[in-house]
């Protein structure tokens, strides 16, 4: 399914898994990938309860765009590990040969984590060269959602909109 929101970004889904997002350069691309993470999470039937799925994307794609300056792609897969868990990946690719180059952020830097963020916190993370740029990518397990809201003997809870 092809849909192109309001920002502007062109969004792909298809039933094979993938989900895939054009995002601009510019200071908003971090904020559309959060977005796309989350529609995707959730046309997957998969729960995210500490948002690492979209820290970490959000902080791939802005630092893409900051650095490559050039329209930035967001593809995102699901998927089943070897012992049945079930995870996403996520790949950020740019037009920019230049590699990431992770930084050593002094306590009082306002910048220069995001690398270390995304190594941290994902299962596995990495960047490729491609004939016309690079790609980043991490890769994380997560829950279904059934299994995130439910305890054992007792029936998955509605969650309250903001505001109730």
């Amino acid at each position: 399914m092809d849909t192109t929101p309001s920002d502007g970004q062109a969004e792909r889904h298809d039933p094979g898994g993938v989900f895939r997002a054009d995002l601009p350069a510019g200071l908003t691309s971090a904020r559309q990938a959060r977005s796309a993470v989350r529609q995707a999470l959730a046309a997957w039937g998969m729960d995210d309860p500490s948002g690492d799925a979209e820290l970490l994307a959000s902080e791939l794609v802005a630092n893409a765009a900051e650095h490559a300056g050039t329209p930035v792609g967001l593809a995102l897969r699901r998927h089943t590990g070897p012992a049945g868990e079930r995870g996403i990946t996520c790949e950020v690719t740019d037009t920019s040969p230049s590699l990431p180059q992770p930084r050593q952020a002094k306590p009082d830097d306002e910048r220069g984590r995001g690398l270390g963020i995304v190594t941290a916190l994902a299962t596995a993370s990495g960047v490729r060269t491609e004939s016309a740029g690079k790609t980043s990518w991490f890769t994380l397990a997560l829950r279904d959602r059934q299994e995130a809201t439910t305890q054992p003997g007792r029936q998955a809870e509605p969650e309250a909109e903001a505001g109730a």
